[in-house]
């Protein structure tokens, strides 16, 4: 099979619940997904062509088929509606490093269980008949622009099909995959080391297990592995990204200076830029190394070009909202930050909702932020009392009031700022 040619579709199938209705996802691929990617035109000719597995695999164990579809596939689409343990578990087996390959699309009222500040997805709509032919255009705009940064000389697909002629490793990240299905975090790092050893030169298995070891706190092994993706692979823009957020980790575990220049991290970041000009949380993660620098103006720069190539992805925006207010002396909300808002609103409260609560405390304290920004100040209050409620560690609520500090200079725009800050410092231990 030429998996170059491959769009592999990720969603549920037959009839599930989104929100508060049911809906069938095999007319939706028909009429939207399959002419949608069938439309995509290769960069060096042809047509993307999509494929679609006709059952669930999760069962547990990750088949061999489903392993090369995700693995090599030249594009995947994932459709996150609702909360789908398979999608979500295929989706992450395909995202981990290959995110460049990668689109996440939900229906429009549908709140996604993914952490917002790491993954951009784009909602869409099936009906009426206007709204769904728009959606169809926007997966095909979303994939023939993504493509441009996916192309047979990219070094991810380099990487990927000198891994497929050996066949070397195939089995081994297979295990891994199963590992990871079934939580067992150390056997699918000890697998991924398996690999490591036995294909040193692949930045894919190393890029894995950098991941894996940074989502564990394993930091010196994660910059270890992070380093050797971008030796193996010098235009391999996402480790680069990965190796500058671990080293500017590093240095704040070892209490090292912040405020160098260039600082911990940054000219790692800034590789990952020049690669990939379309690395949102590259920005992101560069505006949050130059704020810990204190070059506030530059760190605003990063996370204001964060929000333009995302599209208005609330992690950048309620970023440089905050530091706005220190560099220009006032916050000033455009109609389109109003905008913004709303949408991020929706997605934080959804997933506060959720059962447990996705990504706590920190839903509830951007909820309660962007309540603030609306000018509701007793929701303001009350929903970062929920925030309080939900924290693991006292640091969580510190950091929380800590970056609403930041807007006191501009606290004439917000009602309800001075004094729920010194509410909430009642609440930090």
């Amino acid at each position: 099979m030429d998996y170059s040619k491959i769009c592999f579709v990720i969603m549920p199938f037959g009839k599930k619940p989104v929100g508060d209705q049911m809906v069938d996802f095999d007319p939706l691929y028909d009429d939207i997904f399959l002419p949608a990617i069938s439309a995509v035109a290769l960069p060096e000719g042809g047509k993307l062509e999509p494929r679609r597995t006709d059952k669930d695999f999760f069962a547990g164990d990750i088949k061999l088929e489903m392993f090369q579809y995700l693995e090599y596939s030249r594009f995947a689409l994932a459709d996150i509606s609702g909360i789908n343990f398979n999608v979500a578990y295929e989706l992450g087996a395909r995202h981990r490093a290959r995110e460049a390959g990668t689109a996440i699309f939900r229906q429009g009222k549908s709140s996604p269980p993914f952490d917002i500040s790491s993954i951009k997805v784009f909602p869409y709509e099936y009906t009426p008949a206007d709204e769904a032919a728009k959606s169809r255009e926007l997966i095909t705009r979303v994939l023939t622009e993504s493509l441009v940064r996916n192309r047979l000389d990219s070094p991810v697909r380099i990487a990927l099909n000198l891994q497929r002629e050996s066949g070397q490793i195939d089995e081994l990240l297979k295990q891994a995959e199963n590992a990871i299905r079934n939580q067992d975090w150390p056997g699918a790092m000890e697998i991924y080391r398996n690999a490591v050893a036995a294909d040193p030169n692949n930045p894919l298995p190393r890029m894995k297990l950098g991941l894996l070891c940074r989502d564990r706190g394993i930091w010196d092994e994660a910059l270890e592995q992070f380093t050797g993706a971008t030796a193996a692979s010098p235009s391999y823009g996402a480790a680069w990204r990965e190796k500058g957020v671990v080293e500017n980790k590093l240095a704040q575990i070892a209490k090292q200076p912040m405020d160098t220049n260039p600082a911990p991290g940054e000219a790692s970041l800034r590789r990952a830029i020049e690669i990939n000009g379309k690395d949102f949380d590259a920005f992101a993660s560069l505006g949050g190394v130059l704020k810990r620098a204190a070059r506030l103006p530059e760190a605003l720069a990063a996370y204001e070009q964060s929000l333009k190539v995302s599209g208005g992805h609330p992690y950048p925006l309620l970023n440089a909202l905050k530091l706005r207010v220190p560099v220009n002396g006032h916050l000033a909300l455009s109609e389109a930050d109003k905008l913004a808002l709303v949408r991020a609103e929706r997605v934080r409260e959804g997933q506060s909702k959720q059962l447990p609560p996705f990504d706590k405390p920190w839903c509830f304290f951007d909820s309660a932020e962007i309540k603030l920004y609306q000018g509701d100040a007793k929701a303001f209050l009350d929903t970062a009392r929920q925030g309080f409620s939900q924290t693991e560690h006292d640091w969580q609520g510190e950091t929380f009031v800590e970056s609403l500090r930041l807007l006191l200079p501009a606290a004439d725009e917000l009602p309800g700022l001075k004094e729920g800050i010194a509410e909430l410092e009642k609440l930090i231990p």
